[in-house]
């Protein structure tokens, strides 16, 4: 028994020391790794809330992506309310070409009715005058062959038959008269079926007349129908497809605005990882050369403003946030920078081109230190490239008016850790 006691004791004692070793071990380990990086928790948080250039450059590659899908969102807005307006004109062109042909197919119609009327009156007088000379025709071949046989009678059995020498007269005379105006009213009579005859022969042609310009204006008629639901369908498929492009370009700007930030604080982040940057100052105000020499006009301000280009839906221009200040005026004027720096971008997609592009165009970024840079957009040629050290009122790019602009000017930007900030403070 003693002796199990003593082997357990001898077994406790090893494990101790084992234990101890083990854990003198972890120390010496654990002060090792300390001398070798000594980062204490909250260094490490502090590292997590930096920012890497790879991250900074990702943003940016995401932001251009965005900036071309928005690009082409806004030529698909602007094609398609081009194509709008246009169809809009021509259907409203067309409804007036509508009323007209109505109108005149109206009045071509109470004009056939007319006609037709008319035509049906000269044939019934035709008619009547048809029957009337029948009639008269048998009445005058009665007399005719009652006249015949007086005729026939000699002068001697006329005289012979009347009461006096006077009544002798007066029956020569009657049967003179009877005759002549028989003729008379025949002449007369087929003389009248003769112009009933036209009348009724114009009559017919013009109704005939009439109907063909009726025939003519109803088929135009429907077929000017057919070109406004032809063009009404046409407008209603293109605002709607001009409604989806709206609505993705809102939802594209708003990704772009969301990037934006994204950007500018990994911009600050990653300024704050820079040595001796742990809270730099950026330059007084006031001490920026004017980037536009020449002309010292703010034609547009730092601020909300109405978007120059931008429209809603209903066409109406759109209040956007402007990150800098709008300058000058003429192409190929001189632009200088705002202060000393070095050049961390200078893009030309449109090189030497006073027009083309999107957004920035052609334009030149330089970064000042302390966190500070300036941005020189819309250029049309551009005098530096990437590294090159440039010196206050140095001439790096000439006026234009390349990406979204509507003329040219100089969009000029200060940035703060990445921040926009009024350029009015801080050019002179």
């Amino acid at each position: 028994m003693h002796k199990r006691s003593h082997q357990y004791n001898i077994m406790k004692n090893r494990v101790v020391r084992v234990t101890g070793m083990a854990l003198s071990l972890v120390l010496v380990l654990g002060m090792l790794l300390h001398f070798q990086h000594p980062l204490s928790a909250m260094q490490l948080s502090m590292q997590y809330a930096y920012a890497s250039p790879s991250e900074l450059e990702d943003a940016k590659d995401e932001k251009d992506k965005v900036e071309d899908e928005l690009q082409k969102a806004e030529d698909n807005v602007a094609a398609l309310s081009s194509e709008v307006g246009t169809l809009s004109g021509d259907l409203e062109v067309l409804e007036g070409l509508s009323a007209e042909q109505k109108a005149q197919y109206l009045e071509i119609s109470q004009e056939l009715a007319a006609a037709l009327i008319a035509k049906k009156e000269a044939l019934n007088l035709y008619i009547d005058s048809q029957n009337t000379l029948a009639q008269k025709t048998t009445e005058y071949s009665e007399r005719i062959s009652v006249m015949f046989e007086l005729q026939n009678k000699s002068t001697l059995e006329v005289l012979l038959e009347s009461d006096s020498l006077a009544g002798f007269f007066v029956n020569l005379e009657l049967i003179e008269l009877i005759g002549d105006s028989d003729k008379q009213i025949m002449e007369g009579m087929k003389a009248a079926m003769d112009d009933a005859s036209l009348k009724s022969e114009y009559a017919l042609q013009e109704a005939e007349d009439m109907q063909v310009i009726a025939d003519q204006k109803e088929a135009e008629l429907k077929e000017l129908e057919a070109r406004i639901g032809e063009t009404t369908a046409v407008l209603e498929r293109k605002q709607s497809e001009l409604s989806e492009w709206e609505k993705k370009e809102e939802e594209l700007e708003a990704e772009s605005e969301r990037l934006e930030g994204e950007i500018a604080e990994l911009q600050r982040r990653l300024y704050e990882t820079k040595p001796g940057n742990s809270g730099g100052t950026a330059p007084p105000q006031g001490s920026m050369t004017w980037p536009y020499p020449g002309d010292y006009t703010i034609y547009s301000s730092f601020g909300m403003r109405l978007h120059p280009i931008q429209r809603d839906k209903d066409g109406n221009r759109v209040y956007k946030m402007h990150n800098g200040v709008d300058l000058g005026g003429s192409y190929g004027n001189p632009i200088v920078a705002a202060s000393s720096g070095t050049v961390i971008k200078a893009d030309a997609p449109v090189r030497g081109q006073n027009t083309g592009g999107k957004n920035f165009g052609n334009h030149v970024i330089i970064d000042h230190g302390g966190g500070v840079s300036t941005i020189y957009a819309h250029c049309k040629d551009l005098y530096v490239s990437v590294g090159q050290e440039v010196s206050a009122g140095e001439t790096i790019a000439s006026c234009g008016s390349t990406g979204t602009s509507t003329g040219p000017h100089l969009h000029f930007e200060v940035r703060v850790k990445g921040v926009p900030v009024d350029p009015a403070n801080y050019i002179t």
